[in-house]
C-alpha cells in the first residue's frame, strides 16, 4: 500500500515538474539556443580540432589523436615561458589589484564629499581601450630618449648613463605588462568593493579608522574578495593585447603568454590544431585553479 502511494506521489511530482518545464521553455529556449550555438558548439569543435590536423583552406580535418598536445608540450621553451608568465602575471598582479581596490574603495566610501569624482577617476582606466593604454605604456617604456622613464632616469635625474631597452628584456618587459594590468584593473576591483561595502551595517563600526578596516571591513568583504580573486585569475590567463602591443613576446618568447602564443600558432603559423590544444590547456588550468580556490577558501 505504501509502495503504491509512493509511486503515485512520484508520478504526480514528475508530471508537475514536466508541466513547469513546458511552461518555462518558451522563455529559456532562446537563451539555450544562443548558448548551444555560441558556447557549446565552438567548445566541441575546438576539442575536435585539437585532436586533428586541420587545414582551413581545404576544410580537411584528419584525426591524429594527442599529437597536437605532444607538439605543444615538447615543441621548445616558448610554451613553457608563456605558461610560466601567465602564473607570474596572476601572482604579481592579483594581490595588488585586491589590496589596492579594497583600500581605495574603503577610503572613497568614508569620504563625505567628492565620492563621484574619485569613482570616475579610478574607473576611467577600466573603460579605456586596451590599445590606447598599451600605446601610453609603450611611450613610457620606449627604448630610446623618447621614452618617459628613460628621459627622467637619464636626462633629468642622471641616475643612469645610457637608455635602457625596457621592452626588449625579459624581466623589465614582463614588469611593464604587470604594471599595465594592475593599473587597468584596479578600478574595477575598487567598484566591486564599493558595492560590497554598502552591504556592511554601519552599527558594526566602532572607533579607529585602521581597526575598523582590519577587524570589520576585511572579514566582511571575504565573499567579495573571493569573487574579485577568481575573476582576476581568469583574466590572468586571457592576457593578450598588452603582450602583442608592448613586447610581442620578445626576447625569444620570454615575455609571451598563452593567448598570444595561441594567436601566433593559429594566424601566423596556421597550426590551428596546436592553437586549439593551447586553448584547451589554458581552459583546464583555469578550471583546476578555480576548483582548488573554491575548496581552499570555501
Amino acid at each position: 500500500m505504501d509502495t503504491a502511494i509512493t509511486a503515485e506521489t512520484r508520478k504526480k511530482r514528475l508530471k508537475k515538474g514536466a508541466q513547469g518545464w513546458l511552461r518555462a521553455l518558451p522563455f529559456i529556449l532562446p537563451g539555450l539556443i544562443l548558448v548551444a550555438v555560441f558556447v557549446v558548439y565552438p567548445m566541441l569543435f575546438t576539442i575536435r580540432i585539437s585532436l586533428s590536423e586541420y587545414k582551413i583552406v581545404q576544410g580537411d580535418i584528419t584525426f591524429i589523436g594527442l599529437e597536437n598536445f605532444k607538439n605543444v608540450l615538447e615543441g621548445g621553451s616558448r610554451f613553457w615561458y608563456a605558461y610560466r608568465n601567465n602564473f607570474l602575471y596572476a601572482i604579481v598582479t592579483v594581490p595588488f589589484i585586491i589590496l589596492g581596490g579594497m583600500f581605495f574603495a574603503y577610503l572613497i566610501n568614508n569620504l563625505r564629499r567628492g565620492q563621484g569624482i574619485f569613482r570616475v577617476g579610478f574607473y576611467l582606466p577600466v573603460i579605456t581601450s586596451w590599445v590606447i593604454v598599451s600605446l601610453v605604456f609603450q611611450y613610457m617604456f620606449n627604448n630610446s630618449s623618447r621614452g618617459l622613464i628613460n628621459y627622467f632616469l637619464v636626462d633629468v635625474l642622471h641616475v643612469m648613463d645610457d637608455y635602457v631597452p625596457w621592452l626588449l628584456r625579459e624581466w623589465s618587459g614582463n614588469a611593464a605588462i604587470w604594471l599595465m594590468g594592475i593599473w587597468k584593473n584596479m578600478g574595477w576591483a575598487m567598484i566591486i568593493y564599493l558595492a560590497g561595502l554598502q552591504s556592511i551595517p554601519r552599527e558594526l563600526y566602532g572607533a579607529g579608522l585602521w581597526k575598523k578596516f582590519v577587524y570589520i571591513t576585511v572579514p566582511a568583504l571575504r565573499p567579495t574578495t573571493y569573487y574579485v580573486m577568481v575573476n582576476m585569475i581568469i583574466g590572468s590567463f586571457n592576457v593578450f593585447i598588452q603582450v602583442m602591443m608592448l613586447t610581442g613576446g620578445d626576447p625569444n618568447g620570454k615575455t609571451s603568454a598563452l593567448q598570444y602564443l595561441l594567436y601566433d600558432r593559429a594566424f601566423n603559423q596556421f597550426e590551428f590544431g596546436e592553437a586549439s590544444a593551447i586553448g584547451l590547456i589554458s581552459a583546464v588550468t583555469i578550471v583546476a585553479i578555480t576548483f582548488l580556490l573554491n575548496r581552499r577558501l570555501r
